[in-house]
């Protein structure tokens, strides 16, 4: 009797609770959209749930469930996707193309020990009245001359030159016509202060081949980056596709509450509003599904444009390969720090600008020093011709007689010279030594500066690792805890002992804990990858090599730059004080 005494009071209960649930509904749904059901279950199995009255509902799933059968999927590997990126990257390509040109200017550098030659070739003819007997009246000049020059290591230069000439004459008073003169002479020119030296010399060879190193490390840096930046966006989409599988869990966990409520709700043993908890909490996991799905595609058009890929395949999902898990390794700090001065591309570029204006430091004070130049010069000639006179001793040669004169010496000349120039100020020399000279040390304060950052960016990586790896077992242990807190709860809500707002709030708390789960295995493979980065050895580790173009310096160097003395003052690089 009491039993049913108790069933006709609940009845009645749940009879005068069904009109003011529907006035309150009503009231509502004027200003808010109708409720939104997402029957997505952890497999992508739509789930059946029995709804409270028969308000329209709209199914909503990710659309990445369809990528795993899509037969135009790009599946692709971490290793796959580094290789694409080394072969299409535009920022890979474009600094390919600047090491290349860096090589051309070192062979384009040594232009200064490049012969000249010229030759000149001239014709003339003249006609003038004759004042005397024995003016001529008039002829021709043909000039055939020709002439080589070079530079030495040392900074001097030598030329080598031919003269030849055939004139006629015309006239009571000539003698010879034609007539042939022909003339070798050697020149050479040294300076003796300024300009003197085979580093001086080589100036701006040595300046050609730093650059070419410089745009090596360079390269190697935009590898580097290139490559890091790969690997993170790989990680962001493994964890994107992976987000969008929590979120799916914690949609079917609201689902399944949703059911169990109804159940209750049928049986009068819940209140017919206590469903709509269960629908607000699967509209917010509705919202949550759609921003992860589309972060997935953003995640994937950031990865397509680090690989270039065509843009015919830019509509084609990207499924990682990979998967991801810990992997521990062990970090030294200081000898990682040791380590990255060593491979780091930023520590080598200011190691080579150091040297480049530490050679332009030298060129500076050379400038400073007087002009004082020694010029040398030997010459021998020879000439012949046809007699058109009977004046005694002269007799008609060839043009190979005059050549036969110059072989054997006959008419030699020489030239011993010093020419010597002081400006009388030179501000402009000392000014442009001065500004090289504090050119040099900021250079070398850059360098520290640049050491300084790196031993920052290792021990902030170093610790990025480790404070992850501890994460992964953090998070591990809590979504566990999270997984039986669940399970707990739901039990005390089918014995009446919690409510919706309980269990949903506990559901939630198991999704945040997979996904920060999620996000520290992820953080970690991330941290790992930037640590290498780091350090410099992600090329190594990734096994990339660099080919530099190989310019070979002419051997005639190192026959000079073995004495010291062919370098005036050149060996001191060291910047002087004020």
């Amino acid at each position: 009797m009491n039993t049913a005494v108790r069933r006709l009071l609940i009845i009645a209960c749940v009879a005068s609770a069904l009109p003011l649930s529907a006035q309150t509904t009503k009231k509502t749904t004027t200003s808010m959209p109708q409720p939104v059901t997402v029957t997505t279950s952890p497999s992508g199995t739509p789930v059946d749930v029995p709804q409270a009255d028969q308000a329209p509902t709209v199914t909503v799933s990710a659309d990445t469930d369809k990528d795993a059968n899509n037969a135009r999927a790009l599946r692709l590997s971490l290793d796959d996707a580094i290789h694409t990126m080394l072969e299409k990257n535009i920022g890979v390509q474009i600094q390919r193309y600047d090491l290349q040109m860096s090589a051309e200017g070192v062979t384009g550098a040594y232009n200064i020990f490049d012969p000249f030659a010229g030759a000149t070739i001239s014709k003339t003819s003249s006609q003038s009245p004759a004042l005397s007997a024995f003016d001529a009246s008039g002829g021709g000049t043909t000039n055939a001359n020709a002439s080589v020059r070079d530079t030495i290591p040392t900074g001097g230069s030598f030329s080598i030159s031919t003269t030849n000439q055939r004139f006629t004459r015309s006239g009571a008073g000539t003698t010879i016509s034609p007539g042939f003169s022909t003339g070798l002479g050697f020149g050479f020119t040294q300076p003796l202060a300024r300009n003197f030296g085979v580093d001086i010399t080589r100036r701006g060879i040595t300046i050609a081949r730093n650059n070419l190193g410089i745009s090596r490390e360079a390269f190697r840096g935009v590898l580097l980056d290139s490559t890091s930046a790969v690997e993170q966006a790989y990680y962001d989409l493994i964890y994107s596709r992976r987000f969008v599988d929590v979120v799916k869990e914690a949609l079917f966990l609201a689902r399944d509450q949703s059911r169990i409520t109804q159940i209750r709700i049928d049986v009068g043993a819940s209140a017919p509003l206590d469903i709509l908890q269960p629908r607000v909490q699967i509209a917010t996991g509705e919202e949550n599904l759609i921003t992860a799905v589309a972060n997935v595609r953003a995640a994937e058009d950031r990865l397509r444009a680090l690989l270039n890929l065509p843009a015919e395949d830019w509509d084609r999902p990207i499924i990682p390969t990979d998967t991801i898990g810990y992997t521990p390794i062990g970090i030294n700090v200081e000898e990682s720090v040791a380590k990255a001065y060593e491979l780091r591309p930023e520590v080598k570029e200011n190691q080579l600008t150091t040297a480049t204006r530490r050679v332009t430091y030298q060129y500076a004070r050379n400038q400073v020093l007087p002009q004082f130049d020694l010029n040398l010069g030997y010459n021998v000639a020879g000439a012949a011709g046809t007699v058109i006179s009977t004046t005694p001793g002269l007799s008609s040669t060839r043009f190979s007689d005059a050549v036969q004169q110059v072989f054997r010496n006959d008419f030699p000349g020489w030239n011993i010279g010093f020419t010597i120039g002081v400006p009388v100020f030179n501000w402009g020399a000392r000014a442009e030594k001065n500004r090289a000279r504090l050119d040099l040390q900021a250079s070398q304060i850059t360098e520290a500066q640049t050491r300084q950052n790196i031993a920052v960016d290792v021990r902030a990586t170093a610790r990025a690792v480790d404070t992850a790896a501890k994460q992964i077992s953090a998070t591990r242990t809590a979504r566990e805890a999270a997984e039986e807190n669940v399970n707990a709860e739901r039990k005390r809500y089918e014995n009446g002992m919690s409510t919706n707002f309980q269990v949903l709030q506990i559901q939630q708390q198991l999704s945040d804990a997979r996904a920060n789960e999620l996000q520290a295995l992820v953080g970690y493979n991330k941290a790992v990858a930037a640590y290498h980065r780091a350090v410099g050895d992600l090329l190594d580790t990734r096994n990339i090599t660099v080919d530099e173009p190989k310019v070979e310096e002419p051997s005639i160097f190192s026959q000079f730059t073995r004495y010291n003395w062919l370098n005036f003052s050149s060996h001191d690089t060291a910047p002087e004080e004020k």
